[in-house]
């Protein structure tokens, strides 16, 4: 009987905290990283953690979210120029406003939809 080989590469990134534990046990052991982690993952094979999948409506939410900040920050960086070439005339304000009372209605209308 042949010895299967490990042949799966698996890779993550942990903020500073969460690897602080296991930096520890590295440390104080001299165990290599990969071997620890293997150990870590196989132990736990029973407590895995299964993210719950994100609705068709969340997903548009989010998507709709994005896209009005992106617009939003559109109307500031306009706002913003005019003001600093000392240009923000009523013209100027009237056209940012509708922008934003556009801006809000589709916001608003999107949401009624999901």
């Amino acid at each position: 009987m042949t010895k299967e080989t490990a042949s799966i590469h698996v890779q993550a990134k942990l903020t500073p905290a969460e690897y602080e534990p296991f930096r520890m046990i590295i440390e104080e052991t001299g165990i290599k990283k990969a071997t620890l982690f293997r150990h870590v993952i196989l132990a736990n094979k029973q407590n895995v953690f299964v993210p719950e999948k994100q609705s068709t409506d969340k997903k548009r939410l989010i998507f709709i979210a994005s896209k009005s900040s992106n617009n939003l920050n559109q109307i500031a960086r306009q706002l913003n120029s005019a003001y600093r070439g000392g240009v923000v005339s009523e013209r100027v304000y009237l056209d940012v406003l509708n922008k934003l009372v556009s801006l809000e209605s589709f916001f608003k209308k999107a949401i009624e939809k999901c």
